[in-house]
């Protein structure tokens, strides 16, 4: 009977331990979801309103932190064409994370100018 009592303490103890890891997992999971979602979201905006090179915004929401940029693509600069980019970032549970989005797209008309 105490032979079956301590193997169900070690069966218990280890189901508790997977199910602790997996509701770890899904919280981080979800943090990503909100992450990646908040970054397409902003590169979104980023990309409708056509800034000029050069521009860099930082923003807020909730424990998420994010930074957005503009880089004119050497090849491309004078068509303006260039990457926009997007990181966010936050505290997580041991160390910080983040998510990096980018895309390519036309800048404000007067972006590729030269002349």
């Amino acid at each position: 009977m105490l032979a079956a009592l301590v193997i169900l303490g070690l069966a218990l103890g280890a189901l508790y331990q997977a199910a602790s890891g997996a509701t770890r997992n899904a919280r981080v999971s979800a943090e990503y979801a909100i992450a990646t979602t908040l970054a397409e979201s902003e590169l979104d905006a980023f990309v409708i309103s056509r800034p000029d090179a050069g521009v860099t915004q930082r923003g807020r929401y909730g424990d998420y932190e994010w930074e957005r940029w503009v880089e004119l693509i050497p090849e491309r600069e004078q068509s303006g064409i260039g990457w926009m980019r997007i990181v966010v970032s936050w505290p997580g549970e041991s160390q910080p994370r983040t998510v990096s989005l980018s895309t390519i797209g036309r800048l404000s008309e007067g972006a590729g100018d030269a002349s």
